[in-house]
């Protein structure tokens, strides 16, 4: 009887704790648009909207995780954290989505995050 209580245990840490993604800073917003990396540089009304992107980590802050590049199919982002202050552990080649605001930075566009989901 202990043995079945044990396993029933397990079993719900296991399932309670795989149901959801790793979610950092506030999460994705769902009420952000969904849009690509080329998306980002060509539709100049995305300046300044908030925006979900989806695709893998390509190359991250060693020292304190606070930005990385996001690539997808069509090109990749640079993904600025430590404006909202929280990071990420190191997660080479993860897929995530990050929700944040397009911005420019020293003439560059940037997702300025305000959370960020590994998948």
């Amino acid at each position: 009887m202990r043995y079945l209580l044990l396993i029933a245990t397990l079993f719900a840490m296991v399932t309670l704790t795989g149901c959801g993604d790793e979610k950092y800073g506030a999460g994705v917003d769902t009420a952000a648009q969904t849009v690509q990396v080329k998306d980002v540089f060509l539709q100049k009304n995305l300046l300044g909207q908030k925006v979900t992107l989806e695709g893998k980590i390509v190359s991250q802050c060693q020292s304190n995780g606070c930005w990385f590049f996001l690539q997808d199919e069509t090109g990749q982002l640079y993904i600025d954290m430590a404006t909202n202050k929280f990071s990420l552990p190191s997660m080479p080649n993860k897929q995530v989505a990050a929700s944040g605001t397009v911005a420019k930075s020293q003439n560059n566009i940037v997702l300025i995050a305000t959370g960020v989901e590994v998948k």
